[in-house]
């Protein structure tokens, strides 16, 4: 179902959009390269009587939320009318539950008005209560290293910065394996080759600022850098 379609209304805000029927994913459709979006931002939420449920945390970069979303099992792709369409999962195993008075709602801004987008509820055969959520962290510029918890999360999405010298993983078992960008870059290729299909037919295999990794059995990250830079990193909490 169309939740939302910004094309020929000149707006740089969707609104609240509320939805009341109990959706899966999100597709994510664009009339300009996912690479190319910059200000745009999203924020998912499910508004229950039990206690709200923040997907998205706030608003997030709308790039970061496809990225995130896509990453090994779905592909980024697109078609004749649009530059970039993605399947973005915000629930496994079914669509979220929603009792009488539920909602979910759904919100864009940083939009630009020359350009189209348009979201899509994907509804699915039985509900779930297995509501994926995501969390932005980050380094200041003043820090040269710093550990982030993971326990829970099973996917990271961060900067494709060259400022990063090593990233160390503390695995469940407590054996510490360092990786470098290099080949933290190469590991995320070998595993979702795929990652984004073009209008023209280029297929990519990943993106030029950002590196998506698996954390599967990870408690914790040590990212060391450059000091004076800052390095984002976005998570996924498995349901």
């Amino acid at each position: 179902m169309e939740i939302f379609n910004s094309q020929g209304k000149n707006i740089t805000k969707s609104g609240v959009l509320v939805q009341n029927k109990s959706i899966g994913s999100l597709i994510v459709s664009l009339s300009l390269d996912v690479e190319a979006l910059t200000t745009e931002q999203i924020k998912v939420e499910v508004e229950k009587l039990t206690g709200n449920e923040e997907i998205t945390k706030g608003f997030m970069s709308l790039a970061d939320f496809i990225y995130m979303t896509t990453f090994n099992a779905d592909a980024i792709t697109s078609d004749a009318n649009f530059k970039t369409t993605a399947q973005c999962e915000i629930c496994e195993d079914g669509s979220i539950e929603l009792g009488d008075k539920d909602v979910i709602k759904i919100e864009l801004t940083g939009l630009k008005t020359a350009e189209t987008y348009v979201i899509n509820g994907i509804e699915e055969p039985q509900t779930s209560r297995k509501t994926l959520s995501f969390s932005n962290k980050s380094m200041g510029s003043d820090d040269k290293s710093k550990v982030f918890d993971v326990v829970d999360c099973d996917i990271v999405v961060l900067d494709n910065s060259e400022d990063i010298e090593e990233i160390a993983y503390t695995y469940a078992n407590k054996v510490v394996v360092k990786y470098t960008l290099h080949e933290l870059r190469v590991l995320s290729r070998a595993i979702d080759p795929v990652a984004y299909i073009k209008q023209d037919g280029t297929v990519k295999a990943s993106f030029a600022n950002k590196i998506q990794l698996p954390l599967f059995g990870v408690d914790s990250i040590e990212v060391r850098k450059v000091q004076g830079s800052i390095v984002n990193l976005l998570v996924r909490y498995e349901a």
